[in-house]
């Protein structure tokens, strides 16, 4: 079903918002947006295994009230002003697979600015005008964030790579995303323009969960682009809605993820991070975590396998 509004204004930015199963805290996101967001803004509901999700989706979105218009992915208009565009991925692509569907559509179609927001956020502070006004004042910045409030009162706009381990740790100091090589911004809340988006060639789709985020950083660093983050804007963030905070299928993905970045972007470093997750695998072992340890292992096997993208396997939270 389509509602239609007169009021028409050019298209500039286009925001990303990723459902899957969840479509009670998409809409919550979204509201959020069209509380603050201006006209030139265009708001895109992506849905994720749509075959399954969409009947069940649809009905919070009708009873909503706010006006959508389905649009294809391969279409070549932007919605009009004031309807949200939601695309149909029929398929779970993952987290990059799915945001890049609107990527490739926001370049095809024109709108210079992308902004790809979790659907478990709300936009508490600013809008895109400021990521906008960032962006056009600094153009040697190729990706930008904003920051990121939790429940439990931490605040972060990215991530800084541990160098002993790989491993993730928060990060909000605009310094240390520009500063230090091992900072990215957080796929949480991510703003390019679309041309750059293009250029680096999109969220990395072989991860399909985890590590797409650092990995999309690094890409924009080989491009001669830096990073940095808009603290103007401000939005609060419900950790691992869709995967489960700390779940076997979280655990499984970062993992694997883990090894491929590190292959990818610091070979050098693969031998001794395998005698390090060796030590850990071990002392996993002799703690009785044989969960985490049997995850451990599989994530590694899998990814010397080449088995990337969507597990094939299940997992149970």
């Amino acid at each position: 079903m389509s509602h239609r509004r007169p009021k028409q204004e050019p298209a500039r930015v286009g925001i990303l918002v990723l459902n899957y199963h969840h479509p009670k805290e998409t809409l919550d996101c979204i509201r959020s947006l069209l509380a603050r967001e201006p006209a030139s803004t265009r708001i895109f509901w992506l849905e994720n295994d749509a075959k399954t999700t969409w009947p069940d989706a649809q009905v919070v979105l009708e009873s909503s009230g706010i006006p959508y218009e389905i649009l294809e992915a391969e279409s070549t208009r932007p919605p009009e002003s004031g309807l949200v565009g939601v695309i149909l991925n029929q398929e779970n692509l993952g987290f990059a697979g799915g945001n890049n569907v609107g990527f490739r559509l926001l370049h095809r179609i024109g709108i210079p600015f992308a902004w790809v927001l979790n659907n478990d956020t709300l936009l508490q502070n600013g809008s895109s005008d400021a990521l906008v006004r960032s962006a056009e004042a600094r153009p040697e910045i190729g990706l930008w964030g904003t920051s990121i409030q939790t429940a439990d009162g931490r605040s972060y706009s990215g991530g800084l790579l541990n160098s002993e381990d790989f491993s993730i740790e928060p990060v909000f100091a605009t310094e240390i995303l520009e500063g230090n090589p091992l900072s990215f911004v957080s796929g949480c809340s991510v703003f390019s323009r679309t041309e750059v988006a293009h250029t680096i060639g999109y969220l990395p789709e072989e991860y399909f969960l985890y590590y797409e985020d650092p990995a999309f950083s690094m890409e924009a660093r080989r491009q001669g682009l830096g990073i940095s983050a808009c603290h103007e804007v401000a939005i609060l963030h419900e950790e691992s809605l869709s995967t489960g905070h700390r779940s076997p299928l979280m655990e499984y993905y970062s993992r694997r993820n883990r090894w491929a970045f590190i292959q990818q972007y610091f070979p050098d470093q693969l031998s001794i991070q395998g005698w390090k997750v060796w030590y850990r695998f071990q002392s996993l072992i002799f703690r009785g975590a044989f969960r985490r340890a049997w995850l451990e292992w599989l994530a590694m096997q899998d990814w010397r396998k080449g088995r990337m993208g969507r597990a094939s396997r299940s997992f149970h939270k």
